[in-house]
């Protein structure tokens, strides 16, 4: 509406100058404006139908954090005449930083029948993300109008990377989060049940040591051609019932806490995987993923499964039922801020069957509650 005034405005100085000073000339610079303008608008209503943008690809693939994804548009039209201006907008998942000056996209195809265009984003937080076409509009030369054009349908998926780090479980820790199978009087005497297991199977006959381990069960001459100590395990594993479930929060508590909560579950179920131990793994990676991994596994395979980690819908159950089903409990990894959630969770699953893990919550809201903070660091609320 301003260019539309501030257009008519210099019109009508146009006639003043006729009328005062030069008629001929003044007249003549009117139409010229007037014909200007009609000409900038039938061609912005005709081309509307001519012009169309679509994402080139299916999906981005990978990326590790601080990396840039780059997406590809290809706008292309079906006439001759050239385009006025097309501006195209973006929007992208959370942890895809768009700077907000470079959120646009302003072009016009004149002598070229299409044209490939890129944009590329930084990621910032592990997960799955998204980006895609928010907005296209074709802007006569003028400025008078601005015609809404139709989105691509699809968008273009990417996962980040979690960092594959080295961390060493706290004890208390771990035996928060999985069931214990002797008491601290038992570690003195030479009996068969090992301190503390996660899901295992018989035939892993050693794991690293993790301090707090009884000094009885290192193999000391294994360990000195290893060049690191290691802990013998018993014949038979005695299992545990505890899975760690990933939960990010579909109400969005931004991309720093979900990257934190990702990196550490991934930091947590990689160590545990080191060590020697099996474990189960529920999260919600566009669909509902529960798996069971072994030291076998390839930890870059868990890597690039956790990295399409994503929120649970609103609508769907965000934690699996089989957690709380015969008796089994779970250490559960979330970026949720609100009391309501953990409160709803603990009355529905057996006393101490549950082991929270959260980011930078000032206080604890249920027994068994830990924080995680930037550096990785496992500390009790």
């Amino acid at each position: 509406m301003k260019n539309i005034l501030e257009y008519i405005a210099c019109i009508a100085l146009a006639f003043i100058f006729a009328h005062y000073l030069y008629g001929r000339g003044g007249v003549l610079i009117a139409t010229v404006m007037i014909i200007g303008a009609v000409i900038s608008i039938a061609l912005d209503l005709y081309v509307k139908n001519k012009v169309t943008v679509k994402l080139c690809g299916s999906k981005l693939g990978y990326f590790g954090k601080g990396e840039r994804a780059e997406i590809e548009l290809l706008v292309s039209k079906s006439t001759r005449l050239p385009t006025p201006f097309i501006e195209i907008s973006f929007k992208s998942s959370e942890n895809l930083l768009l700077p907000d000056n470079e959120s646009k996209i302003r072009l016009a195809l004149v002598n070229r029948r299409e044209e490939v265009v890129k944009k590329s984003l930084k990621a910032i937080g592990c997960g799955g993300g998204y980006i895609a076409v928010s907005e296209v509009y074709l802007c006569d030369f003028l400025g008078f109008i601005r015609l809404k054009l139709p989105l691509p349908d699809e968008r273009l998926e990417v996962g980040v990377l979690p960092d594959i780090v080295d961390i060493v479980p706290d004890r208390e820790l771990l035996k928060s989060a999985v069931d214990t199978d002797s008491d601290d009087e038992d570690e003195e005497k030479e009996s068969a049940a090992t301190t503390y297991t996660f899901n295992g199977t018989a035939g892993y006959e050693h794991r690293a040591y993790i301090p707090g381990d009884p000094l009885k069960k290192v193999n000391w001459k294994l360990s000195s051609k290893r060049g690191e100590l290691l802990v013998r395990l018993d014949e038979q594993l005695v299992s545990s019932s505890r899975v760690f479930v990933l939960d990010l929060s579909p109400n969005g508590f931004g991309a720093v806490p979900a990257d934190r909560i990702i990196q550490g579950c991934f930091a947590v179920a990689l160590s545990m995987m080191r060590s020697g131990y099996e474990c189960e793994l529920c999260f919600y990676g566009g669909e509902p993923v529960h798996i069971k991994l072994t030291p076998q596994d390839d930890p870059q395979q868990l890597q690039t499964l956790m990295s399409r980690a994503v929120p649970v819908p609103a609508d769907a159950e965000r934690i699996p039922a089989e957690v709380f089903s015969d008796g089994k409990g779970a250490t559960i990894f979330t970026d949720e801020r609100r009391p309501e959630f953990f409160m709803g969770l603990s009355s529905k699953a057996p006393e101490g069957a549950l082991c929270f893990i959260t980011y930078e919550v000032s206080a604890p809201m249920t027994p068994n509650m830990w924080g995680i903070n930037h550096e990785l660091e496992f500390a009790k609320l």
